[in-house]
């Protein structure tokens, strides 16, 4: 499983001659698929210009870099929003998400998907600062039907009974502390 906010900023690198050639800057989400379309990332050079790479094209995302065959499998900036949903890049972070019964579940902080499908798994949901700082946040599975809308997620109340706790927080530090 990874992470957003771990995929972005990481290096390109061509597996074929070692070159890094960029950094990725954002990811591209497909809202009717549910998956990770493409990777948005700026060349590296004299001039920095911005790419696109196609999730399909990724041999291996790992911890501190997405390794790809070479370079041609890249494409300019301008050519990929022709045939991909470049629209405001979908960005998730940001969407509020409310459960089928109307209850509002947080604001999504990070997204989880898996590399090899594309598919996005989940989202981590943020109550506020506040209660980030006590409780930790929370990470809800898109499970069941998940509707996009142009700010909002809704989800099952099935996905809502499975949601669990990032175990962050002072709250669980100091409990876990306490007691070992």
């Amino acid at each position: 499983m990874n992470k957003y906010s771990e995929v972005v900023g990481l290096p390109i690198i061509c597996i074929d001659n070692g070159k890094l050639i960029g950094l990725v800057r954002n990811i591209v989400f497909n809202f009717k698929s549910r998956a990770v379309e493409a990777f948005i990332f700026e060349k590296t050079g004299l001039v920095n210009s911005r790419k696109v790479l196609l999730l399909k094209d990724v041999i291996r995302l790992g911890k501190d870099a997405v390794v790809i065959e070479n370079e041609n499998c890249t494409i300019p900036w301008k050519e990929a929003g022709k045939s991909l949903s470049l629209k405001n890049e979908n960005i998730l972070t940001g969407f509020r998400v409310f459960s089928r019964s109307g209850k509002e579940m947080g604001v999504v902080k990070d997204i989880l998907f898996d590399c090899k499908t594309g598919l996005i798994e989940g989202v981590e949901l943020s109550d506020s600062l506040f209660i980030d700082l006590i409780n930790g946040r929370n990470i809800l599975p898109l499970l069941g039907k998940v509707e996009f809308g142009e700010d909002i997620i809704l989800v099952d109340n099935e996905a809502v009974e499975e949601m669990t706790n990032t175990g962050g927080g002072i709250r669980n530090k100091f409990f876990n502390n306490m007691f070992t």
